[in-house]
């Protein structure tokens, strides 16, 4: 039987932090978790954790991470592709085809499909798309007591009002994309003030 693996990726949007993708082989079973697969978007906290120790316990899966620095300098599409190679390159055992949320290409060298929403129709990517989510999530909070005052924890780096504020008060950390507008513009204005 081939192995494909869904691959998905998540933090594309972020003034800060990484962008993480997963590559998820599932097991040829009939458990009651994979029932419950779904987009990590649709899904609680709760239910993400739990279904990412699911996954992690019952399937082949691999994360890639790229820094906001490579988002940068490669531009985040190329750094989303980048991710997603990582994260497949990580499986313990090579997959024999992809099936790629989005329009989103891999450079791995294997047959592959992309799925415009494939987070919604295809269980593999729900479960790229959840264990990145929860990794990332994870990381963003610990890096909310790394860098206090922007709301990491709670935004996930994702350009709030008052995430927003933080960076004109507080000015960019090296967790930020300094290309993206909103982080470049609070930059200049700081520099302006002083």
């Amino acid at each position: 039987m081939a192995r494909v693996a869904g691959v998905d990726e998540v933090g594309r949007g972020p003034l800060a932090g990484p962008v993480v993708a997963g590559a998820v082989v599932l097991p040829d079973s009939r458990a009651m978790w994979l029932s419950r697969l779904r987009d990590s978007k649709l899904l609680g906290a709760p239910a993400r954790e739990e279904l990412s120790a699911s996954i992690r316990d019952h399937a082949d899966w691999g994360l890639g991470f790229v820094s906001p620095q490579v988002v940068d300098q490669l531009g985040i599409v190329w750094a989303t592709r980048l991710a997603m190679r990582q994260a497949v390159l990580a499986l313990h055992e090579p997959p024999d085809a992809l099936i790629v949320d989005g329009r989103e290409v891999v450079d791995a060298g294997l047959p592959q499909q992309a799925v415009t929403g494939g987070d919604a129709l295809c269980m593999s990517v729900a479960a790229a798309s959840i264990v990145a989510k929860v990794a990332r999530d994870a990381l963003m909070e610990r890096f909310d007591v790394e860098f206090p005052g922007f709301g990491f924890a709670g935004n996930k780096g994702y350009g709030t009002p008052e995430h927003k504020a933080a960076l004109l008060r507080l000015g960019p950390t090296t967790l930020h994309r300094l290309t993206w507008t909103p982080v470049f513009e609070a930059a200049r204005a700081r520099a302006l003030a002083s």
